[in-house]
């Protein structure tokens, strides 16, 4: 037992520094309330019609009368930069547990207030039962065809 101690406080130690580096909300479900939002294409105005709106339970991309809303968004944790990481960049993956068509990125390269989109690409070559069904859902939606926001930099409205 002498032996568990010591790695079970380093253990403890390595978490404790992990958390005080990493946004207390990272990792925790949905995304906080200050990322929550419209966002609009950092070069447009508010009224712009393609937008992304952040909810706490969905994404919802909008080109004037079109939208598309997507469920299941989970807020990743530290891990996904690397064990080494502890910037402010923090990643809201969509459908969390199916295809995952979004991911929408914030404080993009370490600024404040940066968010980008980036819509999840068909998969080419040999298909198999996974990556059929991953295909059929990612061309179904046409999301690159619809919402001219797949890696634009973004920025978030006021309200």
């Amino acid at each position: 037992m002498r032996n568990v101690q010591p790695h079970a406080a380093l253990a403890l130690r390595c978490l404790a520094a992990a958390c005080l580096t990493w946004p207390a909300w990272a990792g925790a479900g949905g995304p906080p309330p200050e990322l929550q939002g419209t966002w609009v294409p950092a070069k447009a105005a508010c009224t712009a019609p393609a937008k992304v709106v952040v909810g706490a339970d969905k994404l919802t991309l909008v080109n004037g009368a079109d939208s598309q809303a997507l469920g299941e968004v989970e807020l990743a944790g530290p891990g996904f930069f690397g064990p080494s990481y502890s910037g402010i960049m923090a990643v809201l993956i969509t459908e969390f547990s199916g295809q995952q068509p979004l991911t929408a990125t914030f404080n993009v390269g370490e600024k404040k207030g940066v968010a980008q989109v980036e819509f999840a690409p068909p998969m080419p070559g040999k298909s198999n039962p996974q990556m059929a069904a991953y295909n059929a859902r990612i061309n179904a939606l046409k999301l690159a065809q619809r919402f001219p926001l797949d890696k634009v930099p973004l920025k978030k409205c006021a309200g």
